[in-house]
Order: C-alpha cells, then structure tokens, then sequence
C-alpha cells in the first residue's frame, strides 16, 4: 500500500477549522476539539498534519496528574524537566513560546496536540493546566478524542468557553472511498469494488484501508489486472468485528 496521504472530507474540514482558529478574534480562545467515532481516520489526519508542521503530539494517559502531562509535554519539546511542577511549568511556557516565534518567524502554524483526550476529559486540575498553558502562550491545544469530549468539556465553563473551533469527523462518503482507494492501492479496483467497500466499512477510514490492503494482496496475485467483484468474487475483504467472521465479496 502507498504511505502517501489522502485529503479526504473530514481532513479538509480539520484544516479549515484549524485556519480559522488561527484567525480568532479572542485570543483566548485557544483551544480545538476534535471528536467523532473511532475509526474515523483522526489519529492519523492529526499525526499527518503534526508531522507536517513540526507540531507537537502527544497522547494522553488514563493516570495522567498535571505533572506527568509537564514532564511529557517537555519530553516532546526536547526539555529535559526540571524537579518541581512550578520550575516544569515555568519551563514548558519558555518552551512553547520559543517554538511558536519560531512558527511565526516561518510563517508555519504551530500547536500542541492532545490525541485520546476522552482520558482527561473529566480531569479538571488536568484541564485547567491545559487552558492556562494556552492562555499564557495564545497558541492552539488541539483536543483530539471520540464523541463525548465536547459534552465532557461542558462540565468546565472555564475550558468551554475557550474552544474556538469544533470538528467532528463523519463517516467517509463514496467520493472519499474512491479517493483513498486511487491513492493508496497498488493495484488498478473497479467502481463496482470500490462501492462494494464502501458500504460494508459503513464509511470507517480504518475499514477502508484494510479492505484496501485486502484487494492490493489479490491483485498482485492477478497480474496486474483490474480487480473488481468479478475477479475477487468469494474472497475475504474484511472481518466483521462484531463477530469475527470475514466479509466476502459477492458479484
């Protein structure tokens, strides 16, 4: 399968979202949730545009106390932390403010990214480190977790109010199967495969690169063949997770 990543729907949608941020008009309204079911493709949008921008990304941890989120958070920022979580906060504001000049000078967005946030979201001292970081340097903290964050965050007017933009991912439509498949597959897959995918992975990013790994493994068998449900009829596309039991391609 091709490493190259595909600008589907719902990364479109994180970008605006994250270029509006950047326009804010309140500049304490620093904060992004991203959210949506799992399997939606929003770990690796995140990790693709982190990469990208030389962003930072970390995830979080179910045990994770307000120190131990410092000690990461400068870990990532090649700070070595110092003992005390006043010194560690002191640090991390130094830190990220160096790197958000930095950002500015290239003309680059810069954020810290905070993937399975589910973990902290009822976490209250957590948060409230998390806003005041935020606060202090103006630069986005991007949420990044599944359904509930933003009704989690409510519980915490102080955070709510802080969130300047909300994405939530969907499940792809057939336009963004056609295009995962075109970009990622080594083998040429005719429309009538490619719709077949995209209904059994009920439009789940992480469903539509197995299928995707499914048929390239066929096809290479093929000679290079266009592969569609006729050639690939009776063989296993995926494996339905709710029993485990492969799902079968029928012409």
């Amino acid at each position: 399968m091709r490493p190259d990543f595909v600008k589907t729907k719902n990364a479109l949608a994180f970008i605006a979202g994250l270029q509006a941020l950047q326009q804010r008009g309140a500049s304490e309204a620093c904060l992004m949730v991203v959210d949506g079911e799992p399997g939606l493709g929003k770990t690796k949008t995140i990790e693709w545009w982190a990469t990208q921008n030389n962003a930072i990304f970390i995830r979080a941890k179910a045990e994770w106390t307000p120190a131990w989120f410092l000690r990461e958070l400068l870990a990532s920022l090649s700070r070595p932390p110092e003992f005390s979580f006043e010194r560690m906060y002191r640090q991390a504001l130094r830190a990220l403010g160096d790197r958000a000049e930095a950002a500015d000078r290239d003309q680059v967005p810069f954020a810290v990214v905070i993937d399975e946030v589910d973990h902290i979201s009822r976490n209250g001292r957590l948060l409230e480190t998390i806003r005041d970081l935020s606060d202090m340097v103006e630069i986005p903290f991007i949420l990044v977790g599944m359904g509930r964050v933003r009704h989690n965050l409510t519980r915490f007017p102080q955070i709510a109010s802080r969130i300047g933009q909300a994405v939530e991912f969907s499940p792809a439509p057939l336009e963004d199967a056609k295009a995962l498949v075109e970009g990622l597959c080594e083998v040429p897959v005719k429309a009538d495969l490619v719709g077949f995918l995209h209904t059994v992975s009920a439009g789940k990013f992480r469903e539509i690169k197995e299928g995707i790994a499914a048929i390239e493994r066929f096809g290479k068998r093929q000679s290079g063949k266009e592969i569609g449900l006729a050639e690939m009829d009776g063989h296993a596309l995926l494996i339905d997770r709710r029993t485990g039991k492969p799902i079968l391609v029928r012409a």
